[in-house]
This record gives structure tokens, C-alpha cells and sequence, in this order.
């Protein structure tokens, strides 16, 4: 009779047993099939980086289309136009009103990101550019133009706070060209609105405005078949998904996502929460450096290129280039898109950052020096004695651009991602966007008040110290690239846990057993998993994943 109880409790023991059995195999069937089904939604992996880069190309040349409107814009409603009639005041507030809207969506866009996500976001934007071009073409008053060049600054601030951000999540594993690829997109917009002022005149054909909702409509249709940021999914707790996307976009084998350590990396960090604004900043702890890369952005708008093709056909003319000072701007627009193809293998050479950004500001004050005593001679002397239009203008100014391409366009932000932790860089590049846009809108606006007050000379020379301030930064707060690696370093808080972690696992494990706290930064390489190493978190389709414990 004693031992009937030992044979139920045996019985009952084994049925649990087999049980749990039955439920391990069930999830982990469920675990599959789930990744199977996100699996086969999702295009193929070329296909996918093919849309991205469709997208992400249409979306900067999109930008570059925005500033581009605002050189034609004051031959556009001038006096000689029949077109609309506007005051020397109004045309420059619609030429500069976008960048200022960059400003304020870049700090919208960071606050609401988590709640809206990237595809809504860059959809919306898409949909706002092609309302923007809509205006823009059927606008005849300045309320209608204002609305719409505040639609088109939307967009870009959309697009130039997360598609970088996005790119870079199709580029985990192996980083492709995205980054050529998007500095290119930019001056060929500017490129293409500028060609078309020259060749095809507005007034003319005023409906000829519609053309240009085409390219973000055709970035907006592209953009319906990506998939969701990985990011935003995380943060969602939707991590099956996101590891299904990564897998895909990153053209990684259905059994790699594990064992890459870069992916695992990023599903570990975007599952925290991410800092704001400020506190990214506290987090980067060395101020004395980040303090000078941010001052960067603001000098890559005062050096002058970039404030200077809002109102490019005006200062050539102004500089005495007036031989069709259209064509000229055009030219000066494909020496921009020129340099920065030329000097994209530059920037493979951390090295030569620094070194880049040194020489672009010492060439940038040495032709604004010359075109500023050009224009001195000629409003000094008699008019008999001026000598013939000649190329000169022309010249000075294809040296600032090139000298823009090869320095202040690229490597201020290559510095930001050398500089910048991977938890921080997300809040610091919407800084840098806010910076650079901010210091673009106070140039456009103070541009034709220092033409009244100081002339177009004197704007040159300044323009010319300013390079020289920004080459003294550049040399004084810019570290060498080697002096980068502290970005990696913990800080003594880390250092402290960091100590007492490995004392006491190493006092609690042999010397052959790895640690749990070892154990813990990447996700385990079979199913098997230890219990005291992992737990089972559900994610939204019920699935249970095997999440490190440094993760919940």
C-alpha cells in the first residue's frame, strides 16, 4: 500500500514532463512559422535595399528642389514678370521660411517618433512635398505660397531627420553606398531646379510646377513597399518583427540573425529607452569635443555655400557676372554635384577629416578674399576704367562650392558618427539638423540687409573670416581621428559595476565556464537556453523569445 503513492506521484511527474515537452515544441513551431510569415511578406533583400535607395535618393533630391525654388524665386516675382507682383520682402521671407520649419520639425519629429514611427512619418512628408509642388503651381498669392513653402520644409525635415537614421538600418551587417548616395541626391535636386529656371521659364509655363510632384509621389509609392523601421518596432516590443526586417534588409540567412553580433547589438539597444535631446548630450560626457563638432554644423552654413544658393543668380549678377547669370548658377549647381561625387572616397579616410576640413575653409577664405577685392575695384573705380565682365566671379565662386563638397557637406557629419555613441546618435544628428538649418535660415535673412548696409564686397570679405574662424576651430577643437577611441570607454559608474560584476563572477564560476555576465551580451546560439541566463518575454503575436536577462 506504501508504494501506491510513490507510483501516482511518479505517474503525475511524468505526465508534467511530458507536457511541458508538448508546450516547448509547440512555441517553438509557433516561433517559426511566425518568422516564416513576416519572412515571406517582406521583398527580397535586393529588391528592398533597390527601394530604399530609390526612396532615400528621391527624398534628398526632393530637398534639393525646395532650395532650389528660392533662387529662382526672386526673378520670378519681380517686376518685370507678369506672373505675381511681390516686395523685396516677401520674396526673401519665402525663400528663407523652409529652413526655418526644419528647425521646428526636426524637434517635432524626435518628440513624436516613437509614438508615430519612420514609415508614417516619411510617407507624410512624401504627401506634403507633392502638396507643396501643387501650391506652388497653382498659388497666384503670397498666403498660397507661404503655405506652400512651409509644406515643403516639413518635408524636409522629415527627410533629413530619419532617413539617415533609416538607412543605416539596411546597412548593419555591410554598409553599402547609402551615404554617396544621399550627399549626391541633395545638390542634384538643387541641380535639376536650377536647369530647369534656365532652360524652361516659369512664366512662360506656369502649370510646368506640377512636374515636380513627381518625384516625391514616386518616392511616396516606393515607400508603401518597405517594410517598418527596425527601431520603431523595438520600441513597440514587437522584436520578432524587427529581427525578421534586420534579416531581411541586411540579406542575412533565416538561422544568421543570432549569431551576427552587430544585429543582436541593435535589437539590445533599441529595446532601451532612448534619451532626449539633452540628455544625449549629457550621456556623451566629453563636452570639450562635442561642444566644437556642433559648432561644425553651424559654420556649414555661414562659410557660405549653402546660404548663398538661395540667392545664387542675384549675387552673380551682383559680383558682375552678367552674361547669363542662369546658366552660370547651373554650372556652379553641377560643380557642386561634381565635387561631391569626386570626393567620396575621401571620406573612407578618417584620417583625413580634419585635414579636409582645414583645406576646404583655407580655399574657402582665399576665393571669397579675391572676389571680394574684385568687386571692391569695381565699384571704386571711374566708370570708363572697368575693365570687361570676365570669368573671374565665376571662378572664385566654383572654388567655395567645390571646396564645400569636398569639406563642410560630408565630413562634419562623418565626425558626428565617429564621435557620437550608437544610443546617442539619433538625438544628436536632430541637433545637428536644428544647428545647421537654424545658422542657414539667420544667413538667408541677414544676406540682403549686409548688401544694403555693407555691399557685396564687404559681405565676401566677411564671409572670408568666417572661413578663417572656422579653420582655427577645426584645428584647435577637432580631435585627430585617433583621438576618437574614447567614445568606447565606460564611464566610472560602468567602471564600478563593471569591477563588481566580474569579482563576483569570477569568485562564483570556474575558470572555464564562461560568466553570466559574458553570457549576457549577446543572445544564446542554440534554443537551448539556460534559465538563469535568459527569460521568455511574448511579444505582440504571442510568441515567447529568448531575450538575455541585460534586455528586460
Amino acid at each position: 500500500m506504501a508504494r501506491e503513492p510513490t507510483k501516482i506521484q511518479s505517474q503525475s511527474s511524468t505526465l508534467r514532463i511530458l507536457s511541458n515537452q508538448i508546450s516547448n515544441n509547440s512555441s517553438h513551431s509557433s516561433s517559426s512559422a511566425a518568422s516564416k510569415e513576416m519572412h515571406q511578406k517582406l521583398p527580397d533583400g535586393r529588391w528592398t535595399a533597390l527601394l530604399l535607395a530609390i526612396v532615400a535618393a528621391l527624398s534628398y533630391a526632393t530637398a534639393g528642389t525646395m532650395l532650389g525654388w528660392s533662387n529662382g524665386a526672386l526673378r520670378r516675382f519681380d517686376a518685370h514678370q507678369q506672373l505675381l507682383l511681390l516686395t523685396d520682402n516677401w520674396r526673401f521671407s519665402l525663400a528663407a521660411t523652409p529652413a526655418l520649419v526644419v528647425v521646428v520639425t526636426a524637434f517635432a519629429v524626435h518628440r513624436c517618433y516613437y509614438w508615430v514611427g519612420t514609415k508614417t512619418f516619411l510617407l507624410t512628408g512624401a504627401l506634403l512635398a507633392v502638396g507643396s509642388a501643387i501650391l506652388e503651381a497653382l498659388g497666384r498669392t503670397f498666403w498660397w505660397l507661404s503655405a506652400a513653402r512651409i509644406l515643403a520644409g516639413i518635408a524636409t525635415g522629415i527627410t533629413f531627420t530619419l532617413v539617415p537614421s533609416y538607412v543605416d538600418e539596411f546597412c548593419i551587417a555591410k554598409k553599402p553606398l547609402m551615404g554617396d548616395l544621399l550627399a549626391a541626391a541633395f545638390p542634384v535636386g538643387i541641380l535639376l531646379r536650377f536647369a530647369a529656371d534656365w532652360l524652361v521659364p516659369v512664366v512662360a509655363i506656369p502649370w510646368v510646377t506640377l512636374c515636380w510632384a513627381v518625384v516625391p509621389g514616386c518616392g511616396a509609392v516606393c515607400l508603401l513597399l518597405l517594410p517598418e523601421s527596425a527601431r520603431f518596432l523595438c520600441a513597440t516590443g514587437r522584436v520578432s518583427q524587427a529581427a525578421a526586417v534586420l534579416q531581411r534588409t541586411n540579406s542575412l540567412e533565416p538561422d544568421e540573425v543570432q549569431w551576427d553580433a552587430s544585429v543582436q547589438a541593435a535589437l539590445s539597444r533599441w529595446q532601451l529607452p532612448a534619451p532626449g535631446l539633452l540628455e544625449a548630450v549629457r550621456h556623451q560626457g566629453n563636452l570639450i569635443q562635442l561642444v566644437p563638432l556642433l559648432a561644425l554644423f553651424a559654420f556649414q552654413a555661414f562659410v557660405g555655400a549653402l546660404p548663398m544658393l538661395f540667392h545664387l543668380t542675384n549675387l552673380l549678377e551682383l559680383a558682375g557676372y552678367e552674361r547669363a547669370p542662369a546658366r552660370a548658377a547651373t554650372l556652379l549647381a553641377a560643380v557642386f554635384v561634381a565635387g561631391t561625387l569626386l570626393g567620396r572616397k575621401l571620406l573612407r579616410c578618417p584620417h583625413l577629416h580634419r585635414s579636409l576640413l582645414m583645406a576646404a575653409s583655407l580655399v574657402t577664405a582665399g576665393a571669397m578674399f579675391a572676389l571680394g577685392w574684385h568687386c571692391h575695384e569695381r565699384r571704386t573705380r571711374a566708370v570708363d576704367l572697368i575693365p570687361e565682365p570676365g570669368d573671374w566671379p565665376l571662378l572664385a565662386l566654383g572654388l567655395v562650392f567645390a571646396a564645400y563638397a569636398a569639406g563642410f557637406h560630408r565630413q562634419p557629419w562623418a565626425l558626428l558618427e565617429l564621435e557620437a555613441r550608437d544610443e546617442n546618435l539619433f538625438a544628436l544628428r536632430t541637433l545637428a539638423v536644428a544647428i545647421c538649418w537654424g545658422s542657414v535660415y539667420l544667413a538667408v535673412r541677414l544676406l540682403p540687409v549686409l548688401l544694403r548696409t555693407i555691399g557685396v564686397g564687404w559681405l565676401f570679405w566677411n564671409t572670408g573670416l568666417v572661413a578663417l574662424f572656422a579653420a582655427l576651430l577645426v584645428l584647435v577643437g577637432v580631435p585627430r581621428s585617433d583621438d576618437f577611441a574614447h567614445k568606447t570607454l565606460p564611464t566610472t559608474a560602468g567602471l564600478f559595476s563593471a569591477s563588481i560584476t566580474s569579482s563576483s563572477s569570477s569568485s562564483s564560476s570556474s575558470p572555464g565556464t564562461p560568466t553570466p555576465a559574458a553570457s549576457a551580451n549577446c543572445w544564446p546560439r542554440s534554443t537551448a537556453t539556460s534559465p538563469s541566463s535568459t527569460v521568455n518575454i511574448p511579444d505582440d503575436s504571442g510568441v515567447n523569445l529568448p531575450l538575455p536577462v541585460a534586455m528586460v
